[in-house]
């Protein structure tokens, strides 16, 4: 019988997407195996026989391979009810948590990867250009929806708040949002002891110890 607390993760290190899956995967009391790939490596054969879209994450788990990060850490808090790191179709809250999925993962996520991306020389400088004016736009009325302490949905973790946390750190790391905009919404998720074992807000620790 194959371990469901053991997992396999492939991505280039705890700042893309595969961030998303690893932390969940912490809460989740998973074990995981790391692959590390190197930029580019993604395009080799031998990386697409895995994942034939050439792009990370890619988990391997119980047998099977499971692309997209959301779509892996909604399939894998589902497998887990028990964590309610999942919202059902009975839970009085489910409107809510899946309008904060689809707006994470159709007004800010991509648009934020692209315009990091961008930022860094991997893909074209023009992309900033035009993502920027309506990413601030969209990250100003957010910010004023974000509670300033606590969770997107009820009283408890949810994948919605992983999503949350991936786009507030890229927002905050393209110069886009300050933390001072989010530290109460953050604060919380970064002492989280998954979240820190993750290793998902090192690219934010500086800004918790000067806080």
């Amino acid at each position: 019988m194959m371990n469901d607390k053991q997992l396999e993760l492939y991505g280039f290190g705890v700042n893309d997407r595969s961030g998303k899956v690893r932390w969940l995967a912490h809460e989740l009391g998973m074990e995981v195996t790391e692959h590390r790939i190197s930029l580019g490596e993604q395009r080799h054969e031998e990386y697409r026989a895995v994942n034939p879209y050439a792009c990370v994450p890619t988990v391997i788990w119980q047998g099977r391979t499971l692309t997209e990060s959301t779509a892996t850490c909604l399939y894998l808090a589902e497998s887990f009810p028990e964590s309610g790191l999942a919202v059902f179709a009975k839970d009085k809250e489910r409107f809510e948590y899946l309008r904060w999925l689809a707006l994470f993962g159709e007004s800010f996520e991509g648009r934020l990867v692209d315009y990091f991306l961008a930022g860094v020389g991997i893909l074209p400088e023009s992309l900033r250009d035009g993502y920027e004016d309506i990413l601030r736009f969209k990250l100003g009325v957010l910010v004023k929806e974000l509670p300033d302490h606590g969770f997107l949905v009820g009283d408890r973790l949810t994948v919605a708040d992983i999503l949350a946390c991936y786009s507030l750190r890229l927002a905050i790391s393209g110069g886009l949002i300050s933390f001072a905009d989010v530290k109460g919404y953050l604060r919380p998720f970064m002492m989280r002891p998954a979240a820190e074992a993750s290793g998902f807000f090192s690219s934010l620790t500086n800004l918790l110890e000067d806080d």
